[in-house]
């Protein structure tokens, strides 16, 4: 304000100063026009002048400011109805977040007469429209915008949502691909694409879906019980790494599995492996490259997948090819001990049980989390082979405090057999399972449901490779079977 009053005061001394030098100038203008003859002087002439100016320029701008009125009125109304419209908008979609169906419909049929934005405004309305279980209303709303190319792709993504609440899974597969066609790179169609996909038992069509949610997290590595937890800014990154890592792993086997018999990665029946329904052991011939190139991704994803390990292992076997067998079998093993890879060990080592267990001592880690479970499995393997002493040594290399139900159990039954047997011990040692935390069995992540044997979907809650090898969460000691231990006894052929 200062600064334009110091401008003002300028300009009138500058005018001031012109006006004084104007007059003090001599001269005479003398104008003669139709007989008529007119004198003034050359100061007064040039201020007439310049007034006449001023006042063409007043009335001209009055002259466009009357011509102009009405186009004014209307873009100041045209300002107030899009200001008033976006105001509903942004109520209608706080009202969605809020979980208020009828204040988002009002809403929304309020932004529809104020703003000529179909696109915002439709998808106000499919939104306010699914919110109040209008599905009919929210379909056509949505299908509305799959005729705009800024709205296609949310278009037929709500389309797809529709559909999987409508329990017509076909129509949200072909929606969720109609999106994913538009963005490929986009994360939420293809996780539709890949769930969909599996759900049909698809799995090479799950694939493709899969690799692109992949590029949105940091490489897919499935943490092993020993791999340090992450930091917590790198926490969500991570948990989702380990999701798609678990996907891939899943996939991955279960494409495997189609190309082998069903009697593979079954538990083992001596030094053959048996077919359901089948006289002897049957082997089979050389498996195909591609099978095994699977099963070793899904290893590489997630080292901890022991039932891949065992069906690869099998594979090996029947090809008549051991080392590579071993070589897959011992990797799994310092991963995720289980007794299963235990026995998949001793054939492929064709050894005795007192080499066998010598062996298995090699690949026991000597810290970690998994250390005491290996010297768990390994002591089960020694006492099944009759090495009462050596398993022994090795339950009391396990501090009481870590010991889990299974191990108190392996030495409830080590005190039970012998020449002396305790009896007193073996019922402490039982006492002692009932207190102990549960071994690990397979879990549902989402509904934290148990299996017996792990599945491409969970039973509860129907979510694709869900499942996990993991001690129980959310159960207390009792609550578990003490007899269903799937760590000491080869699980059944997991589906």
């Amino acid at each position: 304000m200062f600064i334009r009053l110091v401008w003002l005061i300028l300009l009138v001394l500058v005018a001031g100063a012109l006006a004084s030098w104007l007059a003090s100038q001599p001269g005479m203008l003398q104008l003669e026009w139709l007989g008529y003859q007119l004198e003034m002087r050359t100061s007064l002439a040039v201020a007439l002048v310049v007034v006449l100016g001023l006042i063409v320029i007043f009335a001209d701008r009055l002259l466009r400011g009357l011509l102009d009125l009405p186009g004014l009125l209307g873009r100041n109304l045209a300002r107030r109805r899009a200001a008033q419209g976006h105001r509903a908008l942004a109520l209608g979609m706080i009202a969605v977040s809020a979980g208020e169906p009828a204040e988002a419909r009002r809403q929304a049929s309020r932004a529809q007469r104020l703003l000529s934005a179909p696109q915002l405004t439709d998808l106000l309305s499919a939104q306010a429209a699914n919110l109040s279980g209008d599905h009919r209303a929210a379909g056509r709303y949505f299908t509305s915008l799959t005729g705009n190319a800024d709205t296609a792709f949310l278009g037929h993504i709500g389309l797809a949502r529709l559909a999987l609440e409508d329990d017509r899974s076909d129509d949200a597969l072909a929606e969720a691909q109609k999106a994913l066609s538009l963005r490929p790179k986009s994360a939420l169609a293809a996780r539709q694409v890949m769930v969909l996909q599996a759900e049909r038992g698809n799995w090479d069509a799950a694939l493709p879906a899969l690799n692109v949610m992949a590029l949105n997290v940091p490489t897919p590595q499935m943490k092993t019980p020993n791999t340090k937890a992450p930091n917590t800014k790198a926490g969500a990154d991570d948990e989702d790494a380990q999701v798609i890592a678990r996907h891939r792993a899943a996939l991955n086997f279960l494409l495997a599995r189609e190309g082998v018999p069903e009697f593979m990665g079954a538990e083992s029946t001596g030094g053959g492996f048996m077919e359901t329904g089948s006289s002897g052991p049957v082997h089979s011939s050389t498996a195909h490259s591609s099978t095994v190139n699977q099963l070793q991704t899904a290893l590489a994803a997630w080292p901890a997948f022991w039932p891949a390990a065992i069906l690869l292992a099998d594979i090996h076997l029947a090809a008549a090819a051991p080392r590579k067998a071993v070589k897959s079998l011992e990797v799994a093993f310092r991963a995720m001990p289980h007794v299963a890879i235990a026995t998949r060990l001793q054939t492929a080592w064709n050894s005795n049980e007192g080499e066998t267990v010598a062996r298995l001592l090699k690949l026991v880690a000597a810290s970690g989390d998994t250390a005491h479970e290996a010297r768990s499995v390994v002591a089960a393997v020694a006492l099944a082979h009759g090495l009462t002493g050596e398993a022994g040594r090795l339950i009391g290399e396990i501090p009481d405090a870590e010991r889990d139900a299974a191990t108190w159990r392996l030495a409830a039954q080590l005190a039970e057999s012998g020449d002396n047997p305790d009896p007193a011990a073996a019922n402490k040692a039982l006492r002692m399972a009932g207190e102990a935390p549960r071994p690990r069995r397979w879990q549902c992540t989402s509904c934290q449901q148990l299996h017996d044997r792990w599945q491409a979907h969970c039973a509860g809650c129907a979510g694709f490779a869900t499942l996990d090898w993991r001690r129980q969460d959310g159960l207390s000691p009792l609550v578990s079977n003490s007899n269903a231990d799937d760590r000491l006894a080869a699980p059944p052929r997991p589906d």
